[in-house]
């Protein structure tokens, strides 16, 4: 199979979505239909590596809200990464009908009770075919075969996020499909990623964002690949000012009761002490923050090094 398969099965016509779940917590006090006059808007979750996703997640979770069962020890979601963790999906940005189609099998996971489409088991079958550098086949086929479990379990209610560092890519057109989505982007310096081991997204996304098949792995390719991504997020932002929060994890490590709090009154959560102990509990700065101060960092273009750090100024929470 290939990348041009995807693109065939995503320019059909498109019948009307089905809906479905397979989640890891409920909370029927939060459902859509709840007459409670609680925030009912779904949160997605995408970052860097190593930015903290884990921990939002996990804060989530702890405040009642739900996602799927399928996620891996970093609370992420494996269906969102067989969906959109492949550097194709670059090009389908511009379809917003291919991104809908892509999206409502991950609806249809996470709200239950129906069976998904001939359609959409069509576009799982091409995608989980495919081998990707940091998934093999026999990974993918389990993703979509828990996938296709999820779309035709029990129907299920309540509040829910999907979280994957990945979904910054797809994150500005599922904000425009989906009006009452919010989005949490989580950052660390880039200055600091690009001497960092996990370079997995630079390997994944790097050679087609850039525009470079050959991209070496890099530090100076990695602060390229940060600038563009976190400059693209700001342009979101922009676009979606109340929908949008940017996280500092160098911030959440030093203040994490203020950072954690911020998270909660964005996604409309009034947290309980308990919430709000559970949620910092063991925080403390990794070591990695700040080693690009014991590294030459003259190897970078002046323009991506002032970029972050004027965006991670910006971004801080007073």
């Amino acid at each position: 199979m290939q990348p041009s398969d995807v693109i065939a099965i995503l320019d059909r016509p498109r019948n009307p979505p089905t809906m479905s779940a397979d989640t890891a917590q409920t909370d029927s006090s939060q459902s859509p239909t709840s007459p409670s006059g609680r925030p009912t808007f779904p949160i997605l979750i995408g970052g860097g590596g190593g930015s903290g996703t884990r921990l939002f997640a996990e804060s989530l979770l702890a405040a009642g809200l739900r996602t799927l069962k399928d996620l891996n020890p970093a609370t992420d979601s494996m269906a969102c990464a067989l969906l959109f963790k492949r550097p194709e999906l670059i090009a389908q940005l511009e379809d917003p009908a291919a991104i809908e189609r892509l999206w409502v099998i991950a609806e249809a996971a996470i709200l239950g009770g129906t069976p998904l489409t001939a359609e959409q088991r069509a576009l799982l079958k091409v995608l989980r075919r495919q081998p990707r550098p940091m998934h093999p086949t026999s990974w993918l086929r389990v993703r979509a075969r828990r996938l296709v479990r999820a779309a035709r379990a029990r129907p299920s209610t309540g509040r829910w996020f999907m979280k994957e560092p990945n979904l910054h890519w797809p994150a500005p057109q599922l904000l425009e499909l989906r009006p009452d989505y919010r989005f949490v982007m989580a950052v660390r310096h880039g200055v600091d990623m690009a001497f960092s081991g996990n370079q997995q997204q630079v390997e994944v996304w790097g050679p087609t964002a850039l525009g470079e098949p050959n991209l070496p792995i890099d530090p100076v390719a990695s602060l390229r690949y940060w600038c563009l991504v976190h400059r693209r997020i700001l342009d979101v932002r922009t676009q979606h000012p109340d929908r949008v929060q940017i996280v500092s994890f160098d911030q959440f490590c030093t203040e994490p009761e203020r950072v954690l709090r911020k998270i909660f009154d964005f996604c409309g959560i009034t947290p309980g002490p308990q919430l709000i102990e559970r949620g910092i509990t063991g925080v403390k700065p990794p070591a990695s923050i700040g080693r690009h101060r014991n590294e030459d960092c003259t190897i970078f273009d002046p323009e991506d090094l002032a970029f972050a750090e004027s965006f991670m100024h910006d971004i801080k929470i007073d």
